[in-house]
């Protein structure tokens, strides 16, 4: 009986494939195996660095329950106006100062940054309100406008005018309101006269006027626009 015989192209193609194989293959055994412990080392490190994540979130959870607790006893002296007592707490209360200090990194402790810097704000204590909002982490929305609205009125306390207006600036882009916006643009056309920038507040208040038509300081905004431009001759 005839034997079948494979074209010797499909044979020297195998021999080829496999000896090709054996280049590549061997060399990668004889690493894995003379290296296996570091390898091994590697995934384990690996397998600690998301345990160490997953554990860090959770704690961190745990932690922030524990400072809006904490926030939410303190936070009724700040609402009643006795802002010194909101800062350093009661004897059995955390004050929002030692909040921020044991629990700075979570989003509660960030919230206790925010009231911070409005209470040494109401009791003129302005270098320490500037450094509680610098140290807030602002989105861009009601607080964090806020905030940033605060940076801004302690600048112009400050005379650094310039400084401010471009802030409140900010503050009225972060939270897009047609309630509070026009009164931030207003403070920034305030600082920008005050530093007798006259083109920079009327460019404000003309954008005020047409973003916000119903706002009730139209009339302010027409006063401070003849003011501005007449400085401005």
């Amino acid at each position: 009986m005839a034997k079948f015989k494979a074209p010797k192209g499909v044979l020297g193609q195998s021999s080829q494939q496999a000896e090709l194989r054996g280049r590549w293959y061997t060399p990668l055994l004889a690493l894995y195996y003379g290296n296996r412990r570091i390898l091994t080392g590697a995934a384990i490190g690996v397998i600690i660095i998301i345990a160490a994540i997953l554990g860090y979130s959770y704690i961190q959870g745990a932690r922030d329950n524990q400072a809006q607790e904490l926030l939410g006893a303190i936070v009724l002296e700040y609402e009643q106006g006795d802002h010194r007592v909101a800062l350093d707490g009661t004897g059995e209360t955390l004050g929002l100062l030692d909040i921020i200090d044991q629990y700075g990194s979570t989003p509660a402790g960030n919230t206790a940054r925010f009231y911070a810097g409005n209470a040494h704000f109401e009791l003129e204590e302005y270098d320490e309100a500037l450094e509680q909002f610098e140290q807030f982490n602002a989105s861009d929305d009601f607080i964090g406008a806020s905030a940033t609205a605060g940076r801004a009125a302690v600048h112009e306390l400050q005379e650094d005018f310039s400084r401010a207006a471009a802030l409140f600036e900010h503050a009225a882009e972060m939270d897009d309101n047609s309630l509070r916006s026009p009164h931030y643009l207003h403070s920034a056309a305030r600082a920008y006269v005050a530093a007798g920038e006259f083109s920079a507040a009327e460019e404000i208040i003309l954008e005020a006027k047409e973003r916000y038509p119903e706002t009730t300081l139209a009339d302010e905004f027409d006063f401070m626009l003849g003011f501005a431009r007449a400085r401005n001759k």
